[in-house]
């Protein structure tokens, strides 16, 4: 059976992750609930999110209670950024990295999202894969996968440039979360996937799109992906090719799209999931819970 993850930002009403004010007018309890109603086998959070919830007497204790009530085992967290850097940049970066671990393991996370370098600012290929083999072994220690990014207008833009990184890395808790709309923007072919090791992805999203971006690339992905099956990306194709490389983990929806913000929380949870799970088993659900 497929797993399904309710992406943090899929479930976060009307807010964006590049917006100042970016914490979700939503309680984690409810976003919670509306994934389980809704089919998915996990929850995403964002540490902002979490930052914010505990400050206001949140006890991760009891959320995690909640997600094993709710029969959703799979939790990811996003994310860790400037893992690289140097100096005061990588001070805070290390503050946000214990924030991620403590979270993990009060709440049992499977792995953390990690964001690439950007602004082109020429950081060794071999430097990045030795810091990154440094985060992974730190996260061993918390039992948790580290997933990173390709991201197409970042420093690691494409699947080669990315995979090169974390194989270099060579950290068996280290590798690639994998966007299909990531992979399509760069200029990839979905069958791309196909020759990656499995060993080296670690996380898949879905969403759709179509063909033609709408605006600048940071404009599209965060204001025009679509739910799946209602654009022109090969969902299945992208599928197929993830299942000939070999993997066999979950895959999260992240449907970052003005249009989704303004649905009724449990109107976007079900839309999300339904659609991405016609992708897997028709109109059945992925993972038989419902």
């Amino acid at each position: 059976m497929v797993s399904l993850i309710a992406t943090c930002w899929t479930i976060a009403g009307d807010v964006r992750p590049d917006w100042t004010d970016n914490i979700s007018r939503w309680r984690l309890e409810d976003r919670i609930e509306a994934a389980a109603r809704a089919g998915y086998a996990g929850a995403g959070f964002w540490l902002g999110d979490l930052l914010h919830w505990r400050e206001n007497g949140g006890d991760y204790a009891a959320l995690r209670a909640q997600l094993s009530d709710a029969g959703l085992p799979i939790v990811e967290l996003e994310y860790l950024a400037d893992w690289f850097a140097k100096g005061e940049v990588r001070e805070r970066s290390d503050v946000t990295r214990a924030e991620l671990f403590r979270a993990a393991d009060a709440l049992g996370a499977r792995h953390v999202k990690v964001m690439p370098p950007f602004g082109g600012q020429g950081w060794d290929v071999g430097y990045l894969a030795e810091q990154f083999a440094a985060v992974c072994a730190d996260a061993a220690r918390h039992d948790l996968v580290m997933a990173l990014e390709m991201i197409p207008f970042s420093d690691l833009p494409d699947l080669h440039s990315a995979l090169d990184m974390v194989m270099r890395a060579d950290a068996p808790n280290g590798g690639l979360l994998i966007d299909i709309w990531h992979v399509v923007r760069s200029g990839g072919s979905v069958g791309d996937v196909a020759q990656v090791p499995a060993r080296y992805i670690k996380a898949v999203e879905l969403c759709d799109a179509d063909r033609v971006m709408r605006g600048p690339i940071t404009e599209d992905t965060m204001r025009h992906r679509k739910l799946c099956g209602e654009g022109a990306f090969d969902l299945a194709g992208f599928v197929a090719a993830l299942g000939q490389a070999g993997y066999d983990g979950p895959y999260g929806v992240e449907i970052l799209s003005d249009a989704v913000r303004t649905l009724p929380l449990a109107e976007a949870a079900s839309r999300s999931f339904d659609s991405t799970a016609a992708i897997f088993h028709g109109d059945a659900e992925s993972n038989g819970e419902r």
